[in-house]
């Protein structure tokens, strides 16, 4: 078993997803366009925003300093929220935080155009070998 928490693990960014965000924004930070790294949550993981394609934005360490520590916070927030609802239509803020009690928010599937797909897949793991290879207790991985 795992020793870390459930939360953290969900909060976690893959490597999967990093060179997903990195294709998907071009290695370019969404703000000022210098090369940057897909490492940004839009919602933040101190409030429970998950690790995956849809809260993760590519910024400098310039934009990401000031994203983190800067007055211009709700503004840059707001910019990457409307980023994200441009690649993603259906985008919700609600959908993106981490519940522990709702495991079929993880589930959910956005449609656009004329494809649809799964805001991040996750899949039940009933195999114990699975289970043992520091996957959530509950049975839930991310992937």
């Amino acid at each position: 078993m795992s020793l870390k928490h459930k939360r953290t693990k969900a909060c976690a960014i893959s490597m999967r997803t990093k060179l997903n965000v990195y294709k998907r924004d071009g290695g370019c930070c969404i703000f000022c366009g210098r090369c940057g790294l897909p490492e940004a949550h839009v919602i933040s993981r101190a409030q429970g925003g998950l690790g995956c394609e849809e809260n993760i934005i590519t910024v400098c360490r310039l934009c990401h300093d000031k994203l983190d520590n800067s007055t211009e916070r709700k503004r840059m927030i707001q910019v990457a929220e409307d980023y994200l609802k441009k690649k993603y239509p259906g985008w919700k803020r609600e959908n993106f935080i981490f519940d522990k009690l709702r495991k079929d928010k993880a589930k959910k599937t956005i449609s656009y155009g004329n494809t649809a797909t799964q805001v991040f897949s996750d899949e039940f793991v009933t195999d114990k070998s699975q289970k043992d290879k520091g996957e959530p207790p509950d049975g839930f991985r991310f992937i």
